[in-house]
């Protein structure tokens, strides 16, 4: 086995796997397992691709002069803990419901958890998806979700094995083999308790291109769950038949496969879920032969390839990418992987209705300006309120009537008495208009009197738009 550091040399990035990055317990009771268990479970290529479309055949949505920074990772900041799948092959599972606590946490909940063992049952018993089979596949689990919802993890926790013939006759003692009862896959049915429980939903999801990953994690700022071939030395996985890295294993690491690493891994196919939530375009990797050698060019020097996602697994946080910078249990992918083998797909942040807010008990002043936002000009325009009275601002209400066809292109900041807020920040994707209210603490010890003066910029090029009108309310 190689002991080759693949960070080495790579500057900043080589500094930052310096860093200890936290491998804390993520609440749950932690499995345990066996040599035999530590293979990190795959899931069949069959159900991680069921029904899925060509990627090639689904629109682009972003736009094809919108510029990225070379690194997003403002998303690991909305994730709950890496879990742990353990014995069971249930990726799938594992990665909707990441993305489903992601997207709660947007929402507003503190610290969502839900339950994996649920989603399972539900998808097979509820939707009829792979009665017969351990596997799932994102389709089928964002329809469970949408159209039955799942309950929280306490109601059902998740067990990390399936059921032998020792928890029922009927079933086999391989756990993960095909054509058993249902009842061997979601190991049995749901206590009382979880079927009584309040059942919480997305939602719909749907396919989007692996070209538009960008787009989607940037101006949505929301995480995709990607479904993969699995070939076994690019992940460094024990079980492949070509040499692997250790090491590689331990920092997350996930090249894009060569020709004899497909060749090999189809032997015994299979395929994982992840969720991506970032990427680092400055990461620059060696390409490994069948020997697991750097390939070196005409020149003589290692070729290389550049620019990986950020993404969460669901094997740990022990194990895999236990020291990779962005936290234990996270990897790095590569993109061209992602574009040859994969297949994208999503659901959007839940609407939770907050408690209500107290009454207005402050004062409420308006603008009308109606005025055109420059296209593709930071400069944007600006439009002022002048306040009356006396006292602290409080806390501050602004509501906006923008009339747009492609929100995601705007940024909105409040000025006052010294202090710059951003109500939004080219969040909304190809959503048309935006009738919205922020509530701000920012301004809470200023003084209320004076001008309020909102920007509106309009950042990337071909769509116009309109402040048709905005209001600022003070409270107490």
């Amino acid at each position: 086995m190689l002991n080759l550091n693949p960070f080495k040399k790579l500057g900043a990035l080589a500094l930052l796997c310096a860093i200890s990055v936290g491998c804390g317990a993520d609440g749950r009771p932690a499995p345990e397992w066996s040599d035999a268990e530590d293979d990190a479970r795959l899931s069949s290529y069959e159900s991680v691709f069921a029904g899925a479309p060509d990627n090639r055949t689904l629109p682009t949505e972003g736009k094809a002069d919108a510029v990225y920074p070379a690194k997003f990772s403002d998303l690991l900041r909305e994730q709950s803990p890496v879990r742990n799948q353990a014995s069971r092959g249930v990726c799938s599972i594992f990665s909707t419901v990441a993305l489903m606590e992601h997207l709660y946490i947007k929402a507003g909940v503190a610290t969502p958890d839900f339950s994996e063992q649920y989603l399972q049952w539900s998808v097979k018993n509820e939707v009829g998806s792979f009665p017969h089979s351990g596997g799932s596949s994102a389709d089928a689990n964002l329809r469970a979700i949408s159209r039955f919802g799942i309950v929280e993890e306490a109601a059902w926790p998740y067990e990390s094995y399936g059921w032998t013939s020792a928890n029922d006759p009927e079933c086999k003692d391989d756990d993960e083999a095909e054509n058993q009862p249902t009842k061997c896959y979601t190991n049995g049915e749901p206590p009382a308790g979880a079927r009584m429980a309040q059942k919480v939903k997305l939602p719909a999801g749907r396919y989007v291109s692996t070209r538009d990953l960008k787009d989607r994690l940037f101006r949505k700022k929301t995480g995709v769950i990607v479904g993969l071939d699995f070939f076994y030395q690019a992940w460094n996985h024990r079980l492949s038949k070509l040499p692997v890295n250790a090491e590689s294993f331990r920092q997350g690491i996930v090249l894009s496969p060569n020709d004899d690493d497909v060749t090999e891994s189809h032997k015994q196919r299979a395929g994982h879920s992840i969720l991506i939530v970032g990427w680092d375009d400055t990461v620059e990797l060696p390409i490994v032969d069948k020997d697991g050698k750097p390939v070196l060019g005409a020149d003589g020097k290692a070729r290389t390839e550049k620019g990986f996602w950020i993404f969460k697994n669901s094997w740990g946080t022990t194990r895999f990418g236990v020291t990779n910078p962005n936290g234990a249990g996270y990897g790095y992918l590569s993109m061209r992987y992602v574009d040859d083998y994969g297949s994208a797909y999503t659901s959007d942040v839940p609407t939770v209705t907050p408690p209500p807010p107290p009454p207005p008990t402050g004062r409420r002043f308006e603008a009308r300006p109606a005025a055109g936002i420059p296209d593709g000009d930071r400069a944007g325009i600006t439009s002022d309120i002048t306040a009356t009275g006396t006292g602290k601002a409080g806390r501050v209400t602004v509501t906006v009537d923008i009339t747009h066809p492609y929100v995601g292109d705007l940024v909105l900041q409040l000025t006052h008495g010294g202090k710059t807020a951003t109500l939004l920040d080219q969040q909304g994707g190809s959503d048309d208009d935006l009738k919205k209210t922020f509530t701000l603490a920012d301004f809470q010890d200023t003084d209320g009197a004076g001008t309020w003066t909102l920007k509106v910029a309009d950042v990337a090029a071909q769509d116009v738009g309109t402040l048709n009108l905005w209001s600022v309310q003070l409270g107490d």
